[in-house]
């Protein structure tokens, strides 16, 4: 009986102390293990939806805001630290910088907010000007009909009751006056477009510039796709009404993902820039547009090129690519390129165009790669 009441007791004793944390074992600490990995996966989506859909801002660009996000979303799915040359430095176990996420975050939304403000302000003050300028020609404008008006008043007053020297008088009078103010009106709209004139000049100085900038890709500083759809417009068109010819040549690096899983991103990304000098090196003249298509893609616009010489041009750029290594530091990484090409057809529409050297490029890699595919019609 003893024993039974001292074990009653015991088990009585543990039902007032304070309930313990629970032990992290079992299928309850393996379903919050599961809700933490789905938390930290959602999270990281989030973080690349953020990068995939950013804008350029002043020092930045696209490219580099999305890897930036990029190494946060690692950095949260695996712990890794957040080095600049983008480097994993993997730890005992996985250790998250909440701090650092939350001010990476947040610093990034104030530089948006910062650079969509200034432009929103630059807008409204160029409007604002604009507006301003307008009113006061219409004032002006408004002055000088009513002047005109004055005059007109005055000669019919002294039509109706003055005499022929009084009507002689008036008329002369309101001639002068309104080609005086004929005269300062067309000196006010001339002196009005020249300093309209001079101030268009440098605002198409300064969008000459900044739409360079839009239009050329950060990382090889060649056109990029936006710019590369608006040429090929244009060049379809002039080759309609010239009926001049135009090739397009769809270049694609062989394996690339093996040179970036091999010696990494950073060396992946030398590769593209020094194709990318090849490119330019191969195409000088000012008609040929060379532009990056996307990822390790380029394509090559050629005006005024049939065939048969876009052909040789594009050997000559295999070639260029395969004939010597591509250094990265210490390293030097084989390198070859796929390439389709299409010359443009009578009434062919840009996006058949594109289409058909696509599908050139593709029969070249499934030919072996490291060679030139014509497209037929």
């Amino acid at each position: 009986m003893l024993g039974s009441w001292s074990i009653g007791k015991k088990d009585h004793s543990h039902e007032n102390r304070a309930p313990k944390e629970p032990v992290a074992n079992g299928s309850g600490a393996t379903e919050i293990s599961e809700e933490s990995d789905k938390a930290y996966e959602s999270l990281a989506r989030v973080l690349r939806c953020l990068g995939r859909h950013a804008f350029a801002l002043d020092q930045l660009s696209e490219e580099d805001i999305e890897k930036e996000f990029e190494r946060w979303a690692r950095h949260v799915l695996v712990g890794t630290q957040i080095d600049a040359d983008d480097s994993k430095k993997p730890e005992a176990g996985p250790r998250r910088d909440w701090g650092a996420l939350t001010q990476f975050v947040n610093g990034h939304r104030q530089q948006e907010k910062s650079y969509v403000t200034r432009n929103l302000q630059d807008m409204r003050t160029v409007l604002c000007e604009f507006t301003n300028i307008m009113g006061r020609a219409f004032v002006e404008d408004q002055e000088t009909d009513q002047k005109v008006t004055n005059h007109l008043v005055q000669l019919r007053t002294a039509t109706e009751d003055g005499s022929f020297h009084d009507v002689k008088q008036a008329l002369l009078a309101v001639v002068e006056g309104i080609s005086a103010l004929v005269d300062e009106r067309k000196e006010r709209q001339q002196q009005r477009l020249e300093n309209l004139g001079e101030k268009l000049r440098l605002v198409e100085e300064e969008l000459g510039g900044a739409r360079k900038q839009m239009t050329l890709d950060a990382l090889t500083q060649l056109y990029n796709r936006g710019a590369l759809d608006l040429q090929l417009e244009r060049t379809a068109g002039m080759s309609f009404f010239s009926g001049t010819s135009a090739c397009i040549l769809m270049v694609d690096i062989d394996h690339f993902k093996l040179v970036n899983d091999t010696y990494g991103h950073p060396a992946g990304d030398v590769v593209l820039q020094q194709v990318a000098k090849r490119l330019v090196s191969t195409f000088p003249r000012k008609t040929d547009f060379i532009a990056r298509y996307g990822g390790e893609e380029f394509c090559v616009l050629l005006q005024g090129a049939d065939g048969k010489l876009s052909q040789r041009l594009g050997e000559r750029l295999l070639d260029a690519v395969r004939g010597e290594g591509f250094s990265y530091q210490d390293i030097t990484i084989p390198v070859t390129a796929s390439v389709g090409l299409a010359e443009l057809l009578p009434g062919e529409t840009v996006l058949s165009w594109l289409e058909r050297a696509d599908r050139a490029l593709y029969r070249a890699k499934d030919n072996g790669r490291n060679q030139l595919y014509l497209a037929t019609a």
